[in-house]
């Protein structure tokens, strides 16, 4: 792993530590979001979460998985939002939702092309042959 990978997955322990801290030193009655040290930490800790996500490259199979996700909530999103409209075309929130779901869709589809384009570089290694059977006497 880089430096900076291990740099971020540093910080983010000592950061859940300070949150931890942070969110028992708040008193019980307290709501959630009120304490704006734990918000800011929060913030940082997402923030470094998703920095340590983009530098730390995925393989093909765990792409997959996550794209079809995406591509699944994304879907969903769009049947919730559509179902009871009677103007589906004029809103700018399906067309985008609509063109997010064309590209996750061109990613899998490359995604899969290049699964199976290493499959053929590499096929499995094939079974021993069976025994042949027995010859009938």
């Amino acid at each position: 792993m880089t430096d900076t990978t291990d740099a971020r997955k540093k910080k983010i322990s000592e950061l859940k530590e300070k949150l931890a801290k942070q969110v028992a030193a708040a008193p019980k009655d307290a709501k959630k979001g009120s304490d704006p040290v734990a918000r800011r930490l929060r913030k940082l800790l997402k923030r470094e979460q998703r920095h340590l996500a983009r530098s730390v490259s995925l393989n093909l199979e765990e792409r997959l998985k996550f794209t079809q996700k995406r591509l699944d909530q994304t879907g969903k999103l769009l049947t919730d939002m559509t179902k009871g409209m009677k103007k589906v075309q004029g809103d700018p929130y399906v067309h985008s939702l609509r063109k997010r779901t064309k590209s996750l869709n061109k990613r899998l589809k490359k995604i899969n092309r290049t699964i199976e384009k290493q499959k053929k570089k590499n096929p499995a290694p094939a079974a021993a042959p069976a025994a042949p059977p027995p010859a009938a006497t």
